[in-house]
């Protein structure tokens, strides 16, 4: 007969089932990770623990660092901090990467106080990871301004447009844009000031550079109308509302235009299927 190994061995428990145990410690559930971490000097078991447990909701708060740096600057290290625990506190990491960490911390300084008091926090931190998600959005190539001027006249009014996986949109009721520039170059920013109307904003990549801009009403219904996968005759019908009939496809064509010189166009296409 062969030897039996001996029974302490067989009293570990798997890898796995420590793991999972100390993750459950970690996020505050019940766990019996106690049990298998060795008692001995110079420090108690849950002391042991607690270096771990910290050490989780740092690296956290370090990563919504990395992501909200212009947040970080305007609220100060303390109160960052605080915000970081508090949010760590009602928010787990649910990625494999901590990249996408704090994806919620705009809605989270909405709702609570003090944060909610000043609501441009919440703008801010609704820009930064937007423009996160810009800066790591998939690349497609452009298409150029030549491209759409080959196009026939006849064939205009059923164009399709596709647009770069950078492209984002937003609605921004404060000066937020104008906060983030002046803290981003270490300048005194403005004083928070609400718009009587939303702005819309346009964000986008091209070659590796993060680009916002403001936008009029018009030209944000129509690249919205684009963006729905409306051809350019329905794009012009968008306009109406800002412009009359003669001017309108003048108006369209400029801003296909300016979006192709922004990059933002990547493909043209007769029909929903075939392209130019």
């Amino acid at each position: 007969m062969a030897p039996q190994p001996p029974a302490a061995a067989n009293s570990c428990p798997p890898l796995r089932q420590l793991q999972r145990q100390l993750q459950s410690h970690l996020l505050g559930e019940h766990s019996a990770i106690a049990d298998a971490i060795v008692d001995a000097p110079p420090l108690a078991v849950a002391e042991r623990l607690d270096i771990y447990r910290h050490a989780y909701g740092v690296r956290l708060i370090e990563a919504l660092d990395d992501t909200y740096p212009v947040l970080h600057k305007v609220l100060g290290d303390e109160v960052f901090v605080a915000l970081g625990e508090e949010f760590v506190a009602a928010h787990t990491s649910v990625h494999r990467s901590l990249r996408w960490y704090g994806r919620e911390l705009a809605e989270f300084l909405g709702q609570c106080e003090p944060y909610a008091d000043q609501p441009i926090f919440a703008e801010l931190a609704l820009l930064e990871w937007t423009l996160s998600e810009v800066f790591d959005a998939a690349d497609a190539e452009p298409v150029q301004r030549t491209a759409l001027s080959a196009v026939q006249a006849s064939a205009w009014s059923g164009l399709h447009f596709k647009f770069h996986p950078s492209l984002r949109r937003l609605h921004l009721h404060w000066n937020t844009a104008a906060v983030w520039r002046a803290m981003s170059h270490d300048e005194a920013p403005p004083d928070p000031l609400c718009a009587e109307h939303p702005l819309p904003w346009l964000l986008w990549r091209q070659n590796l550079q993060n680009y916002f801009r403001s936008m009029t009403a018009d030209e944000a219904a129509a690249l919205d109308s684009a963006l729905r996968g409306e051809n350019f005759g329905e794009i012009c019908e968008a306009l109406a509302e800002w412009l009359p009939d003669e001017e309108i496809p003048l108006r369209a064509a400029s801003l296909l235009g300016l979006w192709a010189d922004s990059g933002i166009i990547v493909d043209v296409a007769q029909s929903r299927t075939g392209a130019v």
